[in-house]
């Protein structure tokens, strides 16, 4: 199946005075796909039930929010990497530094080759308006 994408515009960044639009392609038509539906496709994909692959999914993302909160990386082979990555706020001297410079928590999630080697295969085709 193909991604689906449509053109649109904006404003040239620094050139907004002139209004120099630049165009470009943005992908469309994606869909919520829920856990009851993924574990209904593993299913059929595999000798677990669907009611097995549920808990598991779910134990999984329980556990990866505290592995990260205990400083881990949770590498997860053939899938991908997480990680937390701190928002913070600097200082002009060191020892001004401190825990309240950490406005906020981010997670990042890195994918293994075989999920970026998979992604290199797409296909787009244009949405019809």
């Amino acid at each position: 199946m193909a991604l689906q994408y449509k053109i649109i515009s904006t404003v040239k960044r620094g050139a907004a005075e002139d209004n120099v639009r630049i165009w470009f392609p943005k992908l469309t038509g994606s869909r919520k796909i829920e856990l009851q539906q993924v574990a209904e496709i593993m299913e059929k994909r595999s000798t677990a039930s669907e009611a097995d692959i549920q808990v598991v999914i779910t134990g999984l993302v329980n556990l990866i929010p505290e592995l990260l909160l205990d400083g881990n990386t949770v590498k997860i082979d053939n899938f991908g990497s997480f990680r937390l990555h701190a928002k913070v706020s600097t200082e002009d001297s060191p020892d001004k530094v401190t825990s309240r410079n950490i406005n906020d928590l981010r997670i990042s999630f890195l994918p293994d080759k075989r999920i970026k080697q998979a992604l290199k295969r797409a296909n787009f085709k244009k949405k019809k308006e």
